[in-house]
């Protein structure tokens, strides 16, 4: 909230300084569809296993149980993905845009770490699946336009809105006992979530209707959800596990934009 804070009070002060007087499409509307990679940073990127042997309860009861499982909270695990996504921007004034963003990414998870932490317990087991990260965000844009010549600019931008990840499910397998996993034992619903996006981009026009851009930026979401974790065969006791998924990630690629 302090970025988009800053970002806002220094467009402000922008205003009043530039004095550009090339044309600027101003009232036109802009449809963009774009796409890149998404690389995961931080806790997104993390492969620690820190965390992995936690606390829980039993379903139903106060029983405590220590466990380890496949725990996303500061670890996420992911790999470098990709991402595309579509814009309808309104050029406002001179200078300023507003628009609805729309986007999905795709990150696959690293099962090494984790892999070698369960295959050391007591009774070894392994992930043999793992659901993908796939985050789908609608987010209000707010950006400036810096127009440098008749062709290039440069648009600092703000999004903020809500997205939603699949529920990021996997399966533990024994590996002294093939077909005795561990797994969820409910309902798989999608986890939403707060979203920020703060970037730039530099855009090339091509002609009086189409432009080119090159888009950098940063993203931020935390997911909540919850685990029901049993052993099958066997029928045993149901363990409640809570967890969250940290998306901290810079995402770079291009867009084509049309103005109407």
């Amino acid at each position: 909230m302090a970025r988009l804070i800053i970002f806002i009070f220094f467009i402000l002060f922008s205003n009043n300084i530039l004095a550009q007087k090339n044309k600027t499409n101003a009232g036109r509307f802009e449809i963009s569809i774009g796409g890149g990679v998404l690389i995961p940073v931080g806790k997104f990127a993390s492969t620690s296993t820190a965390g992995f042997e936690q606390t829980v309860f039993e379903k139903g009861s106060d029983q405590q149980y220590d466990i380890g499982f496949f725990s996303k909270e500061n670890h996420g695990h992911a790999k470098r993905g990709g991402d595309i996504n579509l814009e309808i921007n309104f050029l406002a004034g001179r200078f300023w845009e507003h628009g609805l963003s729309f986007g999905q990414s795709s990150n696959a998870i690293r099962i090494e770490s984790a892999n070698k932490y369960f295959g050391s317990n007591q009774f070894p087991m392994e992930v043999n699946f793992h659901e993908k990260y796939e985050v789908q965000n609608l987010a209000y844009l707010i950006g400036y336009r810096f127009i440098l010549a008749k062709s290039v600019e440069f648009r600092p931008f703000q999004k903020i809105g809500f997205s939603r990840l699949t529920f990021p499910f996997y399966i533990l397998e024994s590996i002294n006992s093939p077909g005795t996993t561990l797994i969820h034992d409910r309902d798989r619903p999608k986890s939403n979530s707060l979203y920020l996006e703060s970037g730039l981009l530099t855009s090339i026009s091509l002609s009086k209707k189409f432009d080119l851009g090159f888009n950098l930026s940063y993203r931020f979401a935390d997911f909540d959800y919850i685990m029901y974790k049993r052993v099958v065969p066997g029928g045993s006791t149901t363990l409640i596990v809570p967890d969250q998924v940290n998306l901290r990630a810079i995402m770079t690629g291009f867009r084509l934009a049309y103005k109407l």
